[in-house]
């Protein structure tokens, strides 16, 4: 029988006590606070500074950094509904992070020493052509809005609908405090934050599964509990590349290498840390010291998905009607075990916004630097402003994308359609623009008729995927629950008239708009880079324009000509005398 700490048959939802409000406010005081210290030792510095921690920081606050930046309150939702409701195949997602050493060895080098704020100035100098550096920019710009909408939404929801906790508080808090601390700290602010924030959701999680092993008696009734019911065991994994399946083991690494060589290789969160550090050998460890923490961070979400099925194993919520969606799960099992230990519910709610904070800051950041160094610094006017002046722009564009995320995350919970489209588009793009940057290094023909074919079109069908799809009203089955125990006075709702769609059950062609998920990165990989390659050939390649032999991988600068006289050509050019300078 389901043992609530509350009556749920009644409508009677969680409160937050005096000491859960403490937990949480001093979460967000103190990741306040650090901006405030850093916003101090760092005024009247330039950008160099407020975007790049004057190439000062160490490997293990970045590598922390790097990390939080993709696992934000989604992932500690979504985490544990998956293994919950979908079982634990989703564990072998921890196989992609095989993508972390050849972003170390193959592309970090590279842009490390290139030095630039702006990823996406690379693509200008390598194409020569600002189309292929705005379309990119402004790629990500979009992207990481949507993509914070999310983040700030919804967790919000989740934990608005099983607490008393308002969802509008949730919104402006999170969003707004993220944006402050990180508009006036800058990037030794996000990372430190980031330190705290990642620290606060693992001892979260870890609390969740102390409390239900306590409950429980013992990890192997859990896991015994999980193989019965086909959530854990060998079982569960399902073998062979299957695109039109949602999850079998090589579409899921597959689709996590793909996505994690972006992340890490290319992307502006990231390569912006990289050219942080205080050496190259920082620069590595960083990138490795991720994986480990990243295995940990997705096994302490399987396993507390797996402890929370073996709760409720006689009486699902979801079936029962006490929650609404899959992704409440966890907000309701901290709800209905955890509240009746004081403080415990403030740490879990902590924990969520800690993963929305993480992915704000670095967002926001990210954001203020592509903006600053893809566009102001480009108008004469603006590049001859003082230093303290840009910094005091950078940081206001900083607080501008913070509130700007507020909104539209205010817009999202009015059109529940662009939550779907901000996932959709979050990663349909990884794929396209990891082509362009393998374009540019690896493949000296191209140019940049071809880059920008290969970012639009590639990004177009991923997407035309995601909402053929949605459309179709495709939706992922649910593994079998049962509500037999649950408590006699609770009112079981009817199981819906209409059954789900399946891939299954679809005629051809509609059944190719199935494609799983888990298939958009590589998809729009593979197709950005049949697109661009073959663009490029059709438009004269790169059309007599010498290809400067530093702007390319040092693997096939063999194939270019030696410079002739790179002095004089300096002088002539100015993108390549700013050049010369890093090489």
């Amino acid at each position: 029988m389901l043992e609530s700490s509350f009556d749920w048959s009644k409508g009677v939802r969680g409160s937050f006590g005096v000491l859960d409000y403490v937990v949480f406010g001093g979460m967000l005081a103190t990741s306040l606070a650090i901006g405030i210290y850093y916003a101090i030792k760092s005024r009247n510095k330039a950008n160099d500074e407020f975007l790049l921690g004057s190439r000062s920081l160490s490997c293990f606050p970045v590598s922390m950094s790097l990390l939080a930046s993709y696992i934000s309150a989604i992932l500690v939702l979504g985490g544990p509904s998956e293994a919950y409701y979908h079982g634990l195949q989703w564990w072998v997602i921890c196989c992609g992070q095989i993508a972390l050493p050849v972003a170390a060895v193959v592309f970090m080098p590279f842009f490390y020493e290139l030095g630039l704020t702006s990823v996406y100035e690379y693509l200008e100098l390598r194409f020569g052509s600002r189309w292929v550096r705005c379309v990119a920019g402004g790629m990500f710009v979009i992207q990481m809005l949507l993509y914070q909408a999310v983040v700030i939404y919804a967790p919000a929801l989740a934990i608005a609908s099983v607490t008393d906790f308002p969802l509008w508080v949730s919104v402006i808090t999170v969003g707004v405090i993220a944006s402050l601390y990180t508009s006036i700290g800058g990037m030794k602010a996000v990372v430190w934050t980031d330190v705290l924030q990642l620290f606060i959701l693992m001892t979260g999680l870890i609390s969740v599964i102390i409390k239900g092993l306590l409950d429980l008696g013992s990890f192997q009734k859990v896991w015994d509990v999980g193989v019965k019911n086909d959530r854990a065991g060998p079982q569960i994994f399902t073998y062979g590349y299957i695109p039109l399946q949602r999850h079998t083991v090589p579409n899921i690494i597959i689709s996590a290498f793909v996505s994690k060589l972006a992340q890490y290789s290319c992307t502006q969160t990231t390569v912006q840390r990289y050219t942080s550090m205080k050496s190259i050998t920082h620069a590595y460890m960083s990138i490795f010291l991720v994986i480990p923490f990243f295995i940990l961070l997705i096994s302490l979400t399987m396993v507390a998905g797996l402890v929370i099925f073996a709760t409720y194993e006689g009486c699902d919520p979801l079936a029962a009607g006490l929650i609404t969606q899959k992704d409440q799960i966890l907000p309701f099992f901290v709800m209905d075990r955890l509240s009746v230990v004081p403080g415990l519910t403030g740490l879990f709610v902590a924990c969520i916004f800690s993963g929305a904070l993480s992915t704000i800051s670095s967002g926001v950041n990210s954001q203020a630097a592509v903006t600053w160094e893809d566009v102001f610094s480009t108008i004469p006017r603006c590049a001859k402003l003082s230093k303290n002046t840009q910094a005091w722009i950078t940081k206001f564009l900083a607080l501008g994308y913070g509130l700007l995320a507020v909104c539209l995350a205010f817009l999202a919970g009015n059109l529940g359609g662009v939550l779907q489209a901000a996932i959709a588009v979050t990663s349909s793009v990884a794929g396209p623009l990891l082509a362009v940057f393998i374009m540019a290094l690896f493949m000296p023909f191209t140019n940049s008729k071809g880059a920008c074919a290969a970012l639009i079109i590639g990004t177009g069908i991923a997407l035309g995927f995601s909402f053929g799809g949605t459309a179709l009203g495709l939706k992922p089955e649910l593994l079998p629950t049962s509500t037999d125990a649950c408590p006699a006075n609770l009112t079981i709702p009817l199981p819906p008239d209409t059954l789900p769609v399946r891939v299954s059950d679809l005629p051809y062609p509609q059944k190719i708009l199935g494609l799983s998920y888990t298939q958009l990165g590589p998809l729009g990989l593979v197709v950005g880079l049949i697109v661009g390659v073959l663009v490029s050939l059709a438009t004269g390649m790169s059309g007599g324009r010498r290809v400067e032999r530093s702007l390319v991988h040092k693997w096939v600068r063999w194939s270019l000509p030696l410079p002739v006289d790179i002095t004089a050509r300096t002088k002539a050019h100015s993108y390549d005398n700013k050049m010369s300078t890093h090489f």
